[in-house]
C-alpha cells in the first residue's frame, strides 16, 4: 500500500480514491438524490394549486428532472476522462445546487420546468459518478460500499415524504432549498476524491476480459444489461406508482395504501443494506439473478388474498440489491473506459420515466386488476434475460478494475484481482 507520502507499501497496493470523510460525504450525496427524486410527488397539490395545472401537468416537473438526470449522465461521462473525478463531483453538484435553489425560488412555471432540469442534469452526474467511483475507487470494499450508498440513496426517497408531511406542501419552496444547501457539505468534502486516475486511464491498463469475443458479443451483453435495467425499473417505478391505487381498489383505505406503499420502498432500502455485507462473497450474477427470481415470486404471490401489501414489500425488498450490484457485474464484464455504465444508469432512468405512464394506460385499458399480472409479465422478462447474461458471461473470470489514489508512475497487475494504476496525480496530497 502506497504511503500517505506516495513511497508503496510493501503488499504493492495504492491507496483508494475516496478517504473516508470523502466516502461518508459521498454517501450523503446520495442521500440527497434520493430525497429529490421523492418531493415532487408529495408537492404535486401545491404546484397544481399554485400555477392551476391539470394533474398531469403538475406531475411534468418529476418528468423534466428525470429527462434531465439522463442527459447529465450521458453528458458528464462524456467529459470525465477530460476534467478528472474531482471537477465531475464538483460540477454535478453545483449544477444540482443551482436547481434546486432555482426551483424553489421560482415564480413561474416554464422557470420552474427549466430548474428541474438542470437538477436533473447535476443528479445524474453525482449518480453516475459516485456509482462508477465507488466501484473502481474502494477496492475489495467497493461493491459492499456501492450497496450501502444505493441504501443511502433509498433513505433519501423515505425521508423526503416526511419532512414535506412535517413543514407541510405549501412551503415546497423552502424545503427544495433546504435539500438543495445540504449539498455544501459533500462540495466541502470533495477534495478527499482524487482527480486522477480516471476510470478510463485504468482501464487502458486493464487486460481484456477473457470471455470477449469481439464488439458483436460486447454488444449484445450491453443491450442484456440495459433490458435488465429498463425492466427491473419498469418493476420498481410501477409498484411505486400504481400500488396505492391497487390496494385500495381491493379494499384498503387510502391511508392504508398509502402506508403500504411507504413500507414498499423502505424494504427496497433494507434490502441494499442486507446486502451489502454478502457482497464480497457472493458473485454479483448470483446476487441479481437471485433477487430477479426473488421479485419474480413476490409479484406472483400478490393476487393471492390477504397477501397484496406483504407481496408488494417483499418485491421491494429483493428489488434493492439489483441496481447495485448490477453496476458490479457490468463492470465485470465490460471494459470501464467504455460507455457501458452511463448507458446502463440513463436506461435505468428512462425505465422509470417511460413505464408508469404505460402501466397506467394498461390499467386504464383493462381495470386495475391487470397490474399484477402485467407487473409478473415485466419480471418473468428481467429473470429470463438476467439467467441468459449469467450463462453468457460463465466461464471466464475477468477482473474487477480496481483504483488506488496514490498510483506510481510505472502501471502494475497483480494476480487475484487485476489492480490498476495509471500516472500519479500531481499535486495530490
Amino acid at each position: 500500500m502506497t504511503a500517505r507520502g506516495g513511497a508503496p507499501s510493501p503488499e504493492g497496493e495504492q491507496e483508494p480514491l475516496f478517504t473516508r470523510t470523502a466516502v461518508v460525504a459521498s454517501c450523503l450525496g446520495m442521500v440527497i438524490i434520493g430525497a429529490l427524486i421523492a418531493l415532487y410527488g408529495p408537492v404535486v397539490p401545491a404546484l397544481r394549486d399554485k400555477f392551476s395545472l391539470s394533474e398531469p401537468t403538475a406531475g411534468l416537473a418529476l418528468a423534466a428532472q428525470s429527462l434531465g438526470a439522463v442527459v447529465g449522465v450521458l453528458g458528464f461521462h462524456s467529459v470525465h476522462r477530460r476534467i478528472g473525478n474531482r471537477a465531475l463531483l464538483i460540477s454535478s453538484y453545483l449544477t444540482m445546487l443551482a436547481g434546486t435553489v432555482t426551483f424553489g425560488l421560482s415564480g413561474t412555471w416554464p422557470l420552474m420546468l427549466g430548474a428541474a432540469v438542470v437538477t436533473g442534469l447535476g443528479l445524474g452526474g453525482v449518480d453516475f459518478a459516485i456509482s462508477r467511483l465507488f466501484l473502481i475507487g474502494l477496492g475489495a470494499r467497493g461493491p459492499a460500499l456501492l450497496n450501502v450508498a444505493h441504501g443511502c440513496f433509498g433513505l433519501g426517497t423515505v425521508l423526503a415524504p416526511a419532512v414535506i408531511a412535517v413543514t407541510g406542501p405549501e412551503r415546497y419552496g423552502a424545503t427544495f432549498i433546504m435539500i438543495g444547501l445540504l449539498t455544501l457539505i459533500p462540495l466541502a468534502c470533495v477534495r478527499g476524491v482524487r482527480a486522477r486516475p480516471t476510470p478510463a486511464e485504468l482501464a487502458e491498463a486493464t487486460p481484456a476480459p477473457p470471455h470477449r469475443s469481439g464488439g458483436r458479443g460486447l454488444a449484445v451483453v450491453l443491450a442484456g444489461f440495459v433490458a435488465v435495467y429498463m425492466l427491473h425499473f419498469a418493476v420498481q417505478s410501477g409498484i411505486g406508482n400504481w400500488e396505492p391505487t391497487h390496494l385500495h381498489a381491493l379494499g384498503q383505505s387510502m391511508t392504508g395504501a398509502t402506508v403500504a406503499t411507504s413500507a414498499y420502498w423502505l424494504a427496497m432500502t433494507v434490502g441494499r443494506f442486507l446486502v451489502a455485507p454478502l457482497a464480497r462473497r457472493w458473485s454479483p450474477a448470483a446476487i441479481v439473478t437471485g433477487a430477479c427470481a426473488l421479485m419474480t415470486l413476490s409479484v406472483l404471490l400478490v393476487p393471492v388474498p390477504g397477501l397484496a401489501p406483504w407481496a408488494y414489500a417483499a418485491a421491494g425488498l429483493c428489488i434493492g440489491p439489483i441496481f447495485p450490484n448490477g453496476l458490479n457485474w457490468l463492470n465485470r464484464s465490460a471494459p470501464a473506459s467504455g460507455n457501458a455504465m452511463a448507458y446502463v444508469i440513463a436506461a435505468a432512468m428512462l425505465g422509470s420515466v417511460a413505464f408508469p405512464p404505460a402501466l397506467g394506460a394498461v390499467i386504464e385499458e383493462y381495470d386495475v386488476g391487470a397490474l399484477p399480472l402485467t407487473l409478473a409479465v415485466l419480471c418473468l422478462a428481467t429473470l429470463a434475460i438476467s439467467a441468459a447474461l449469467a450463462r453468457r458471461l460463465r466461464g471466464g473470470r475477468p477482473g474487477t478494475v480496481t483504483a488506488r489514489a496514490g498510483v506510481p508512475r510505472e502501471r502494475t497487475l497483480t494476480t487475484t484481482t487485476v489492480r490498476t494504476t495509471s500516472t500519479r496525480e500531481k499535486g495530490a496530497s
